[in-house]
């Protein structure tokens, strides 16, 4: 086999192919974030009474949305968005309650307030954001140990002896050339002496001993 080294462009390939090992972890962490059946719940909760009055109004006199952004719950950004059913009015200028407040003066996204409202919807975020901290803690460790065992080598080779799959993290080219078979030629070196009269002289001697 031919000696591959770790060249910096190895080292960065198996490194990217190891955080990928957790892109479908993650992935499943990232999506089972809070149902937005919540959508409903945070729109009731919000506008309560005064619906009754949004929607007796002229759609044209409010602002229509088909989604609510929540942009944090108590102390935790989350950046979701709950889809609503259908449109429902809301109000153009969204003004501070006991339950929420508007997030920023960009966007409509609302932070909702540390209130007993909120507390299950708080500890389902709570949760889907411990998933998502937890998949990528193990591929922070996951990547760390990788990096320690190819700069622990200069080449491939004993880097695979010491731990086989880290073949499956060689990109396809490093590996073509790691399986390419080398002939060594060993060179005739000439020596201007007569080997076989040094050797007769050896065994001679081993016999008058």
């Amino acid at each position: 086999m031919a000696t591959v080294r770790f060249s910096q462009e190895l080292k960065d390939a198996i490194l990217k192919n190891a955080k990928a090992v957790f892109d479908k972890q993650i992935h499943i962490a990232q999506e089972s974030r809070p149902s937005n059946d919540w959508a409903d719940k945070i729109y009731n909760t919000l506008f309560g009474e005064h619906i009754p009055a949004l929607n007796a109004v002229p759609q044209d006199f409010l602002y229509m949305v088909d989604k609510i952004e929540v942009d944090k719950v108590g102390d935790i950004n989350c950046g979701l968005q709950f889809t609503l059913p259908s449109k429902r009015a809301w109000v153009r200028e969204f003004s501070e309650s006991e339950y929420a407040k508007r997030n920023s003066s960009y966007g409509n996204g609302i932070a909702l307030k540390n209130h007993l409202a909120w507390g299950e919807l708080f500890a389902e975020v709570k949760a889907w954001k411990d998933r998502i901290a937890e998949a990528q803690r193990k591929r922070d460790e996951f990547v760390a140990a990788v990096d320690k065992v190819i700069n622990a080598h200069a080449t491939l080779a004993p880097a695979l002896k010491m731990w086989q799959p880290l073949w499956d993290l060689v990109p396809e080219t490093y590996k073509d050339r790691h399986r390419e078979v080398v002939e060594r030629t060993k060179k005739d070196v000439a020596v201007d002496v007569d080997l076989q009269s040094l050797t007769a002289t050896v065994v001679a001697h081993k016999l008058t001993r």
